[in-house]
């Protein structure tokens, strides 16, 4: 190690620290306010009223729906190890997603691909760099299905004007990201000649694997020229939402509100984006999730107090099974907690050799 490495490292620890810190804060900040702007002005004995009524059998065919939703994005997972994914379990591709779900609502970094990525690798030997890329193909496919779903309730629904900037900002987002795997893949041996050079000047991009990872990724893109393949990881995604949307739905049934299709789709379309755009709140989205509700479900004129019980009720529904499976992996799998955060701060990020088994 140089003389002057030293110092740089400790510099960088602190200034990730101080980052973190900050956004734990602002983030903080961000869901007391929305909070705040979610209970303002409510009548509370009919939003009690409202959840003392709630249909038990619906609440739990609710939640039954969030875990068939998570299980069917389990299997979509799995199948992007194509052609030896038939050899991996359905259930430990499963309970890492669970256990990834509930890293993300804890530390509000996305940290829980990282942490899947070492863990399925660990549990079904697959690459980890492969199976840290399939998180990016995930978030393109969810971004994808809800643009094709927002532009076919832009049809049906009048989004308002807020919604519709948030729609043309992921487009752009995901039109900037196609290009870029576009023109990397064309270029492949100039761009890796490139990166490799570019990343040998920077320690800290050696240290994350920059380059082991975008070479995995452009060997990875290989599979996606795969017409059935591609056509069934995009079934997978449509049919997750809507299950997704089922969930809505069935929520405001066991509520006693009459919501629409429109509207259920509507109101998962509003979460997801939210969940993508990078908004510091506190763990568990608890503030930004309850208003978010609020202002979707005003669109078709539900009252506050109303809306307030569901987004109550449909945050305990998404979050339960993370909140109970996640943990419960963990046991199953006699991993630590500090295991996990040992991998996540760990030097040597992904192996050296991330070449990953096409096959034919």
């Amino acid at each position: 190690m140089s003389r002057g490495e030293y110092p740089r490292d400790m510099i960088a620890v602190r200034y990730i620290g101080l980052r973190n810190a900050a956004r734990w804060i602002l983030g903080a900040g961000i869901s007391l306010a929305l909070l705040y702007l979610s209970v303002r002005g409510v009548d509370w004995p009919t939003t009690w009223q409202t959840l003392a009524h709630a249909d038990p059998a619906l609440l739990a065919t609710a939640l039954f729906s969030v875990l068939f939703t998570t299980w069917l994005k389990a299997v979509r997972w799995r199948l992007m190890f194509y052609p030896h994914h038939r050899r991996l379990r359905v259930s430990s591709f499963l309970i890492v997603f669970l256990i990834g779900q509930m890293i993300n609502a804890i530390i509000p970094a996305r940290l829980g691909e990282v942490a899947r990525a070492f863990l399925i690798g660990e549990r079904e030997g697959v690459s980890k760099a492969h199976a840290l890329w399939t998180a990016v193909v995930e978030k393109v496919l969810d971004a994808f299905t809800l643009l094709a779903f927002l532009a076919a309730l832009a049809l049906w629904v009048p989004l308002p004007p807020w919604l519709q900037q948030a729609r043309w900002t992921l487009t752009g987002g995901v039109a900037f990201v196609i290009v870029a795997l576009i023109g990397a893949a064309l270029y492949r041996p100039r761009f890796l000649l490139w990166l490799e050079s570019y990343t040998a000047r920077h320690r800290w991009l050696r240290r994350l694997r920059v380059f082991t990872l975008a070479r995995a990724v452009l060997d990875s893109l290989r599979l996606m020229r795969r017409p059935a393949l591609s056509g069934g990881l995009l079934l997978w995604s449509i049919l997750a939402f809507l299950a997704a949307a089922c969930t809505n739905w069935l929520t405001g049934q066991a509520l006693g509100l009459d919501l629409s299709g429109a509207a259920a789709l509507l109101l998962l379309a509003v979460l997801q984006i939210s969940a993508v755009v990078p908004i510091p709140t506190s763990p568990g989205r608890v503030g930004l999730f309850h208003y978010l509700c609020i202002l979707s479900l005003a669109i078709f004129g539900v009252p506050r107090d109303t809306a307030l019980s569901y987004g109550l009720v449909l945050h305990a529904l998404t979050y339960l099974p993370m909140a109970i499976g996640g943990p419960l992996g963990l046991w199953l799998q006699s991993y630590r907690w500090r295991d996990i955060s040992h991998w996540l701060n760990k030097e040597e990020s992904l192996p050296p050799d991330a070449s990953l088994p096409l096959g034919s």
